[in-house]
């Protein structure tokens, strides 16, 4: 599509977040790369949903439709106790019969995009990093190296990544989607600072006889937020948060890594704790768990970037923010931030607009996000609000799968506001 024409943008990160921004610099025939440290897209992670306000913006780029096709149709949120449901969540529309949430895993998310961006000309380049980033208001440089394996060691071999080759490059703009270990962020010099202490979730994903009657379930019992999700091909997931949990050795799974079965090293995901933690916490559900086909201890941190960027780097997704995992909020706030960011960059860039337009964009996510993150009040019960809902309004923030005024409109329906 862009021949040899030299990038004006580079992209560090090719998760949803990274490839979004790309499909929608390409629509707009913005010459771009795309590189990312994976050997290819991600074959297992947490995220697995899109909000209902993310799917207007797949019908930019003609992918609405499958993704749907794919996914499982999550039209309502229950909020329950161990006994029972407390309060409900309606995220249909009935102007628009497609409104859901749309529950797919990223692996099927990325394929989508990947085929998008390859129909469009642009093909990732897996095992390429950027580091070593430089900005003024004028342009960027940045290095971008690739990777390749090494095999070392004399007594026992093993193989390593190590830097191949590398590239500088000077370019108008860069998009950090590079993860919650940005190097975009750090070669900024971007703080990323903690709103909250980090939670820990057992995760368990099985096929189910259950009737999972097109509902995301959020219990609060255990001392924390479990919620079970339904997935497509008669499967669900259950994820159980461990209050007192702490290891080292819990991660968030971002790794690209092929994950299939269970891993049997921690044993607070054994068969046992399952049955534990549905007794315990959600002794209603009677569905039966056969073909447990991934288990897992994972670490989700609360943080949020002082800055979206600066100049001619700009963060979007887990670059710039973390937040806990009921909602998926990141990835999917993440997508509408690089949709932003895209259509910024080409006003930037092909129509004149000042690059305070850039500014603009980070004080406005900074701003929700602060938001989110329940750093200006958070949600609070308003007039004819459930007094159970009211005692988990700061949990119930981080679980609703919208931001701007949806949000709101989602919290109004139980009786929460800003």
């Amino acid at each position: 599509m862009f021949g040899k024409k030299s990038p004006e943008v580079i992209v560090a990160g090719a998760g949803p977040v990274g490839q979004l921004a790309a499909l929608a610099l390409a629509k707009r025939g913005i010459p771009l790369r795309i590189v990312d440290t994976g050997v290819w897209a991600c074959s297992h992670s947490y995220a697995l949903a899109l909000h209902p306000g993310v799917i207007p913006l797949l019908d930019e780029f003609g992918l609405s439709e499958a993704a749907l096709e794919r996914a499982y149709p999550v039209k309502t949120i229950g909020f329950y106790d161990e006994a029972e449901r407390r309060a409900q969540i309606d995220l249909t529309n009935p102007d628009d019969p497609r409104q859901c949430m749309a529950v797919l895993r990223q692996d099927a998310i990325e394929s989508l995009f990947e085929k998008a961006l390859n129909d469009a000309g642009v093909k990732i380049e897996w095992r390429h990093e950027v580091a070593d980033i430089a900005s003024n208001v004028d342009h960027a440089i940045a290095k971008v190296n690739k990777l390749q394996r090494e095999s070392r060691g004399y007594v026992v071999a093993h193989s390593e990544w190590v830097v191949g080759k590398t590239e500088k490059i000077d370019v108008p703009f860069v998009i950090g989607a590079d993860g919650y270990e940005s190097e975009a962020r750090r070669s900024m010099g971007i703080a990323f600072e903690e709103t909250g202490p980090a939670e820990y979730f057992a995760v368990f994903e099985f096929k189910t006889d259950a009737d999972l009657a097109n509902e995301m379930k959020v219990v609060f019992a255990g001392d924390g937020a479990n919620v079970l999700w339904p997935l497509p091909g008669g499967f669900c997931r259950w994820s159980f948060q461990l209050p007192e949990y702490e290891s080292r050795d819990a991660r968030r799974d971002k790794d690209r890594l092929l994950l299939s079965g269970g891993l049997t090293g921690n044993n607070m995901v054994d068969d046992a704790h399952l049955a534990q933690f549905i007794q315990e916490r959600a002794p209603w559900f009677q569905g039966s768990i056969e073909q447990i086909v991934w288990r897992m201890v994972v670490r989700f941190e609360r943080k949020l970037a002082d800055a979206f960027g600066r100049d001619r780097v700009w963060l979007a997704g887990d670059a710039a923010h973390l937040t806990g995992p009921v909602g998926v909020q990141s990835m999917n706030l993440g997508m509408a931030e690089a949709h932003d960011l895209a259509f910024l960059m080409n006003r930037v860039l092909h129509e004149g607009a000042p690059l305070s337009d850039m500014e603009t964009y980070g004080q406005q996510w900074l701003s929700e996000w602060r938001r989110l993150s329940g750093l200006t009040g958070g949600l609070k019960p308003i007039d004819g609000c459930d007094p159970w809902v009211a005692g988990h309004a700061r949990a119930i923030l981080s679980c609703l799968p919208a931001h701007g005024r949806e949000l709101d409109k989602l919290a109004a329906q139980i009786g929460l506001g800003f």
